[in-house]
């Protein structure tokens, strides 16, 4: 029998945190599913343990390949999927309890479900994601593309009907990011979104220090920035000007953040053919915060604006 869903993970360096992923999943009640593991050549005792997971329990399959990043993995585990939906889960994350089951009744109706996310540190405390409210798919690509609240790939689950129409996967160039390339991409190309925005189902692990979301680089930041272009490349200037702007602005913010107005003036005109060009009438007209907008002025006028006459 078909199941309804195929979780995907990647798999590679989480021995520590397999274990409890997996078994978050393999509690879920309300719906069948699929678990695909896909190790990506990872050198720990992880294989191991998908081994012995899939071993017990049919429902696990696992796929092995050399390490090629965690597109790669992802991209293989969704041509190996059978489901109807597709939710990619981290190998050190976990699902809520009753994920599947608040999700099911909105299964028939829906090509795409957002659910949200609530974060889990070491120390015991909890952060949660807040998930803008979005009454249509419209709305919720704006929010996506405007990068308002978390927009990985975490907390969202596809038909994967859309994936193959589309014939949809991971961009394995791009290394940060390009999960929320992929999420609007999602939304961009289905017709229907359901956001619960109350619905903490997807349980982001911050225990683990040398996941990629906690080692942060000048250019990976750039890299964010090559997926802004590609955001405007797929839904145009024109509707989503704003969004746009504001993208650029924040993550321009971050790079100014982590290594200051001249490095970031410096990384910008040297990426300038491969991003979305930070403006003048970005900083002054997006939806950001005042903080960061003088931030940006400085660089501007302090950097940036020289840099490119130079060039």
């Amino acid at each position: 029998m078909t199941p309804r869903i195929s979780v995907i993970i990647p798999v590679y360096r989480a021995e520590e945190y397999l274990a409890q992923s997996l078994d978050s999943v393999l509690a879920q009640r309300g719906c069948d599913f699929e678990i695909v593991l896909v190790n990506d050549g990872s050198p720990d005792r992880s294989p191991e343990i998908c081994r012995e997971y899939a071993a017990r329990d049919a429902r696990i399959r696992l796929l092995d390949k050399p390490n090629g990043g965690v597109s790669s993995a992802r991209n293989m585990g969704l041509d190996a999927a059978t489901g109807e939906w597709i939710l990619f889960l981290d190998a050190d994350d976990w699902l809520a309890p009753d994920a599947f089951a608040t999700l099911a009744p909105y299964m028939d109706d829906y090509e795409v479900i957002r659910f949200a996310i609530e974060a889990e540190y070491a120390d015991g405390h909890t952060y949660r994601y807040k998930l803008p409210k979005a009454a249509d798919r419209h709305q919720a690509l704006h929010n996506v593309v405007g990068g308002y609240g978390f927009n990985g790939i975490g907390g969202v689950m596809c038909r994967r009907s859309v994936f193959e129409a589309h014939k949809i996967r991971l961009d394995t160039e791009i290394t940060y990011s390009e999960d929320w390339l992929l999420l609007a991409t999602l939304l961009y190309r289905s017709r229907s979104v359901k956001t619960l925005d109350g619905a903490y189902l997807y349980l982001y692990n911050r225990y683990n220090e040398a996941s990629c979301t906690n080692t942060m680089t000048s250019a990976k930041l750039v890299q964010s920035l090559v997926v802004v272009r590609k955001l405007r490349e797929l839904v145009g200037q024109e509707s989503y000007a704003r969004e746009l702007a504001r993208a650029r602005c924040r993550r321009v913010g971050a790079l100014v953040k982590h290594c200051g107005f001249e490095v970031t003036a410096r990384e910008l005109v040297a990426a300038r053919n491969r991003i979305d060009m930070l403006t003048l009438r970005d900083i002054l007209t997006s939806d950001i915060h005042l903080s960061l907008r003088v931030r940006l002025l400085r660089l501007w006028f302090g950097h940036l604006r020289g840099a490119l006459r130079e060039q």
